[in-house]
Order: C-alpha cells, then structure tokens, then sequence
C-alpha cells in the first residue's frame, strides 16, 4: 500500500517505512493515511486512540474524570480565584497578600492582608464543606462557575 502507515498496539504508536524503515513492531497493522489522518484529527478533538479486538486503531471518548480528579480540579479553580483576588489588590497570589496581615507599619497593607486572610480561611472552609456534602452524596458537584459563586458570596 504506497503512502501507508502501521499501528501497533503494543507501544501505542504510529510507524512509517521510510522513517523506521523495518523497525516496525511484528504486531503493527497496516493503515491509510486517510486514517492516520481521521485518528490524529480525532485525538485532537479530546479523543483517544486505542486498539480494537483485532489491533486496529479506533477513536473512543476517553473515561470520565475520577471523584479526586474533579475534586483537584475544584480545589485548584478556588485557589485561582483566591490568586485573583489577591492579585486585583496588586498583590503576587494570596499567600503574598496575607503576609501583611500582621504588618503594622503600613495600615492600609494590614487591612488588606487581613481581609484576605479572612476571605482565604473562608473560602477554604466553605470550599471543603461544599466537597464533603458532594462525598456524602448530600448535593450534586457543583461546576467551576457555581463553586466560584459561593466563593464570591464570601467576599
């Protein structure tokens, strides 16, 4: 097949001839580069490439995240919006911000400091109230944007 290419399942990977020459795993199969094509642009799209029963490539929509990847990825949008919010003070992050909570020399840097401080124990606290009713089964989980509205309510 002139212009083709070769899947193996083994290592997941593409080969061609004329970069591997025969250096191709004994369990590749032969494909298009119509497919080659279609496989690249669907796993460009979020799709993952895997093998059929038979070896083929195939194009399947990847696993759903796990509970600790969706909790990671709340935990880390909560302390992005602290970040910003400590950021729209000109401050580095929050925990910049906070350092100063403490600083009497300069009362409007205390004031600050000291607010954040406030907002970052309460944003944590109602953050990991929110994801142990979510662990409970006591609410559904929230989206990035309903999570940051009740960190919003706090301020």
């Amino acid at each position: 097949m002139a212009n083709s290419a070769f899947y193996s399942k083994s290592t997941g990977g593409f080969y061609t001839r004329e970069i591997h020459g025969d250096n191709i795993p004994d369990d590749a199969v032969e494909i298009t580069e119509a497919e080659h094509a279609a496989l690249i642009e669907g796993q460009s799209q979020g799709k993952r490439i895997v093998s059929d029963e038979s070896g083929r490539p195939i194009l399947q929509d990847p696993p759903p995240p796990t509970a600790e990847q969706i909790m990671a990825r709340l935990e880390a949008r909560v302390q992005f919006w602290l970040d910003e919010q400590a950021r729209a003070l000109g401050y580095d992050d929050i925990k910049s911000a906070v350092t100063y909570a403490d600083e009497p020399s300069v009362p409007k840097f205390q004031q600050e400091g000291q607010a954040m401080r406030r907002l970052r124990s309460m944003a944590w606290a109602r953050c990991y109230e929110i994801l142990n009713a979510v662990q409970a089964g006591q609410r559904s989980i929230p989206t990035e944007d309903e999570l940051i509205a009740e960190m919003e309510a706090l301020k």
